[in-house]
């Protein structure tokens, strides 16, 4: 027979103690959670260029050429374009005689001085004026102004000596006044000029115009032969 009492009891009994459990676990706080952390994801990398297939083209690569040379310096461009600027001038020294003016090369002219004493050298050439003396060097003293068919004239104030050495050999000559130096384009001189008879043609060399002058350059080895 079923106590049905009992049975009753029991029941009532878990109930309660099912109540409490619920209500313990109702007030036990629940754990404090830990805060999230975000973490950002990393960038992905950058494709690498992807290289041009096609060939360059003319405008680049002078572009190119033009970066590899460019602050360098082209060696043998300054010398070769003085070297041709020297060419195509001549220095001449130009001077007066007689009332003409003339011009010599200044290669082998080694300097001006003032007239000084002559030395009259015995059965010498009449071409020969004499000897001097310049700082214990032998001059031997030209007469050009018989050479060039002009006539004797007097020194003056501006009478100089041009020495030069032709041969090995130191000689000078006489001119009534000199002027300056002359730098004066090659293709400015005509090798073919129209002299005065009474000069001597072959020490000529041509004739020029440097300002508004006509000047005859001379041929130095011929003018003290």
């Amino acid at each position: 027979m079923v106590d049905l009492a009992k049975i009753r009891k029991k029941a009532k009994a878990a109930g309660r103690g099912s109540g409490a459990g619920n209500r313990e676990s109702e007030q036990a706080p629940a754990p404090a959670s830990e805060p999230a952390v975000i973490v950002a994801p990393e960038p992905a990398p950058a494709p690498a260029p992807t290289p041009d297939p096609r060939p360059p083209t003319p405008a680049s690569a002078k572009l190119d050429q033009f970066k590899q040379i460019a602050g360098k310096r082209r060696e043998g461009f300054v010398e070769q374009k003085a070297e041709t600027a020297s060419a195509d001038q001549v220095e001449l020294l130009s001077f007066i005689i007689a009332g003409e003016q003339y011009a010599v090369l200044i290669d082998h002219i080694v300097e001006i001085v003032t007239p000084r004493d002559v030395t009259r050298v015995p059965n010498a050439d009449p071409t020969i004026v004499g000897i001097i003396s310049l700082r214990g060097t032998i001059v031997t003293i030209i007469d050009v102004r018989r050479k060039l068919r002009h006539p004797p004239s007097e020194v003056g104030n501006e009478t100089r000596i041009i020495v030069a050495e032709r041969g090995g050999e130191t000689l000078g000559f006489e001119v009534d006044r000199v002027l300056r130096v002359l730098k004066v384009e090659s293709a400015a001189i005509e090798p073919h000029p129209v002299v005065h008879s009474s000069e001597l043609s072959e020490a000529v060399r041509g004739v020029f115009r440097y300002a508004n002058a006509l000047t005859i350059l001379l041929d130095l080895d011929k003018l003290l032969a």
